[in-house]
């Protein structure tokens, strides 16, 4: 009799141990399942936020520039963009710390604000690899002429090379080097640019007429 008790223990045992054997690796294949849709997650919700953040500083510029009430111009490697008579909105790009302020002067010929006093952009860790504004005198048929104002040959094509994916701070630093060394090498790297006529009530209709 204590002998069946006994084989009827033992089964229990090994019952148990089986069962909790099977539950520690179910529980590990549902945390490295969870571990990997997070981190999915949280890597679209990044490039969201760049997607985003690259389109406000788009949009924002775009309304400035087309509004302009006299030709932006570069000074000091900082755009300057007269949106009034006492009003001049400046972009300055850090390109060691690969971050784009934005600040607000008086008169294009005012003293620049210094960096501390104007508004960063708020992307993480660096992703603006660069930042330009090209001020050219190029031919009107290389737009669509409904977007051109009296068949103008001023425009303005501003463009921004964005580290499209993981922050740069998580990157190796090996990654970290190819990427600024070679940016347009790097899948990860995305080129954003738009290219912008001024409104006819500007400076366009000043310097066509």
């Amino acid at each position: 009799m204590n002998k069946i008790k006994n084989r009827k223990k033992a089964v229990t045992m090994v019952e148990l141990i089986f069962t909790l054997g099977i539950f520690v690796l179910l529980s590990a294949s549902i945390y490295q399942i969870f571990r990997s849709v997070n981190q999915s997650f949280k890597h679209s919700q990044n490039k969201l936020d760049i997607l985003q953040t690259t389109r406000i500083i788009m949009a924002g510029l775009r309304n400035e520039l087309r509004n302009a009430i006299d030709k932006p111009q570069e000074i000091n490697d900082r755009l300057n963009i007269p949106v009034a008579a006492d009003k001049v909105i400046q972009y300055y790009f850090d390109k060691e710390a690969r971050r784009l302020f934005r600040g607000i002067k008086g008169s294009v010929s005012e003293a620049d604000p210094d960096v501390s006093e104007m508004r960063p952009f708020m992307f993480n860790d660096g992703q603006i690899l660069d930042f330009s504004c090209d001020f050219s005198y190029g031919d009107s048929n290389s737009f669509v002429e409904s977007e051109l104002t009296l068949n103008a040959k001023i425009w303005c094509k501003v463009s921004m090379k964005i580290l499209y994916s993981e922050k740069f701070d998580q990157l190796s630093e090996e990654d970290k080097v190819k990427i600024l060394e070679e940016p347009d090498d790097d899948p990860r790297v995305k080129n954003f640019f738009m290219i912008i006529s001024p409104r006819k009530v500007n400076w366009l209709l000043q310097v066509t007429q």
